[in-house]
């Protein structure tokens, strides 16, 4: 059975944003510090003796927009690209983990933890549902627009990191069902969507069991206290999310002292 980690890094056109933060994260970026990511997730697939797979064409993304016919709703479309990736690259693998370029790992994995993460078939992590926040409320706006019952949690996820098998993936039928989705609601609504809350609700939709993905694979590290906090004397993939957790990621990769290296 064939794996991969694939993840991306697109220089994308700042209007495009329309007033997200994500152009804040990406000012944090320079080429350096983007070698260095990438010199570290390397690392990660040859521990894992896997493949590794880097996407930095930009137009590349565009293209995949208007090959599968997936409408743009700003600055979605850049969380849209992970699934657009999984798509084409399922037509070489058989299982692929999706990294955000913001997962970097400290201690080597053990042969126990490298073959629970490839032999997953739909995981990722997340935690209890908190209704009255963003995620809840928009699966649940989405479940009465398609009249769905719905019976199972809707728990709080993290897309950092996941692992799909093919079979799944193909269950799912992501792209299709995004599309579908976004010929139902408006404008509006597709384009407050984030893409943990679009995960949440396909896998409903779709009725697909999810295994909760071991917290060592996708560490939260949204801000210097907590990265503290973290215990590092073990495999950790750890996962400096938001702008404040980038900012942690950038000292630790410039200092060639810290726990990376």
């Amino acid at each position: 059975m064939s794996h991969t980690f694939l993840t991306y890094f697109v220089p994308w056109p700042r209007q495009d944003f329309k007033g997200s933060y994500v152009p804040t994260i990406y000012n944090n970026y320079t080429n350096q510090y983007i070698e260095l990511t990438k010199k570290q997730h390397k690392k990660l697939s040859d521990d894992f003796d896997t493949d590794y797979v880097f996407v930095d064409d930009l137009e590349y993304c565009f293209d995949l927009f208007t090959k599968y016919d997936l409408p743009r709703f700003g600055p979605n479309d850049l969380f849209n690209i992970k699934f657009l990736l999984m798509e084409e690259h399922f037509k070489l693998y058989d299982t692929i983990t999706y990294i955000d370029f913001d997962v970097v790992q400290i201690g080597t994995p053990n042969q126990s933890q490298i073959a629970d993460l490839k032999s997953q078939i739909c995981s990722i992590r997340y935690t209890d549902p908190m209704p009255g926040y963003l995620i809840h409320n928009n699966v649940s706006k989405l479940c009465d627009i398609f009249n769905i019952k719905n019976t199972s949690p809707i728990w709080q996820n993290n897309n950092g990191v996941f692992t799909f098998d093919k079979e799944i993936w193909n269950k799912l039928d992501y792209i299709n069902t995004l599309k579908e989705i976004y010929s139902v609601i408006d404008d509006q609504f597709a384009s407050e969507l984030c893409d943990e809350s679009l995960f949440n609700f396909i896998r409903i939709y779709k009725d697909v069991e999810v295994t909760k993905l071991d917290d060592h694979f996708n560490q939260f590290a949204r801000h210097k206290d907590e990265y503290e906090n973290i215990d590092k004397t073990v495999f950790q993939m750890i996962h400096f999310s938001k702008d404040t957790g980038k900012e942690v990621l950038k000292d630790l990769l410039f200092n060639p002292l810290s726990v990376l290296y």
